[in-house]
């Protein structure tokens, strides 16, 4: 890997650093930390384009439409159309999927808190997924993705979210709607629900998955 991985961090009340931290640990990649929905997406100028792009969750809401979600909406999409991949995580997954034409909402029209622990059915082969494989993630979400965008593929399915992943077809890109990035601090903060030790560990293990997909998608691109 030439060049960093830069970590969008769109979390409204505190800082996603755990969360940074836990993937450097666990991956010990090169990173610049980007914190756009305090500080803009201004940062990002700053440096050459990144190897790849993760876009973390966030308490706000695409339809918003506030300054730094349409900035980095925009942004992202250039840097697809440059081919340098992105993975969209939660509300990185929906603010992708919108900006591609996509429709997002509440999961329920009560604007229900689906929270814990999901599992995913992956339903093609790609970045380096395989069909009928079955993995956890961590949740915590009101919206979700109700229509698959032109141009993508339905990558992931689950009981509670039909579009649980989604991958456009030929640009470098695949997102999740549950957290692959949570780390402890994320899951004690965020998920109020009893969980067992395995629960935990599934959890883990799956986000753990997904984010090696990726990066080792980064270093082969």
């Amino acid at each position: 890997m030439k060049r960093p991985i830069a970590i969008i961090d769109c979390a409204i009340a505190k800082p996603s650093y755990n969360c940074m931290n836990q993937m450097i640990q666990n991956f010990n990649i090169p990173t610049t930390y980007h914190w756009v929905s305090q500080f803009g997406c201004s940062s990002l100028d700053k440096i050459e384009d990144a190897s790849g792009y993760i876009i973390f969750g966030s308490d706000s809401n695409v339809y918003q439409r506030l300054d730094w979600q349409v900035d980095l909406a925009k942004r992202m999409k250039e840097k697809l159309e440059k081919n340098i991949p992105i993975m969209g995580i939660c509300f990185g997954h929906q603010l992708i999927a919108d900006i591609f034409g996509s429709k997002v909402d509440m999961v329920k029209p009560d604007n229900q808190l689906f929270e814990g622990i999901r599992k995913s059915k992956v339903l093609t082969d790609k970045f380096g997924f395989k069909k009928d494989e079955e993995f956890s993630l961590f949740i915590t979400h009101h919206y979700e993705v109700k229509e698959l965008p032109r141009g993508f593929i339905h990558l992931a399915t689950s009981d509670d979210c039909f579009l649980d992943g989604i991958a456009h077809e030929t640009l470098p890109f695949f997102s999740f709607q549950g957290h692959p990035e949570a780390s402890q601090d994320f899951v004690e903060g965020h998920i109020e629900m009893n969980l067992t030790e395995q629960e935990l560990k599934d959890a883990y293990e799956g986000g753990h998955k997904v984010i090696k997909n990726f990066i080792d998608y980064v270093n082969d691109h």
